[in-house]
């Protein structure tokens, strides 16, 4: 897997850095987020990562996506959809914690 940035620019509005990349795989096997997150995660070890979308290039072994960095867990919450939280699996964590709490 090759991970390319494209383009990087804040959003000082939501107190968030917006990315958007290229990744080229070697085979067609099928990207998972958490793949996606730990190569982002290399170049962008600072601040809480959220992989907002991930799409396939048709024809080509290719995936363009776009990624947001925010400073702590508490603001991606504020700002992003519950369905974006899911995904990325903030808000299933949440729901374990409490389960472990209860026990």
């Amino acid at each position: 897997m090759e991970l390319k940035v494209i383009s990087k620019s804040n959003d000082k509005y939501f107190d968030r850095t917006l990315i958007t990349f290229s990744l080229k795989t070697e085979s067609k096997e099928t990207v998972k987020i958490d793949d996606v997150k730990k190569k982002l995660a290399e170049q962008f070890p600072e601040g809480f990562l959220i992989i907002y979308t991930l799409k396939n290039v048709y024809g080509s072994r290719e995936i363009n996506g776009t990624a947001h960095v925010y400073k702590d867990e508490e603001s991606a919450k504020k700002v992003l959809q519950k369905f974006i939280l899911k995904k990325n699996g903030v808000i299933y964590a949440e729901k374990q914690k409490e389960e472990k709490g209860t026990k």
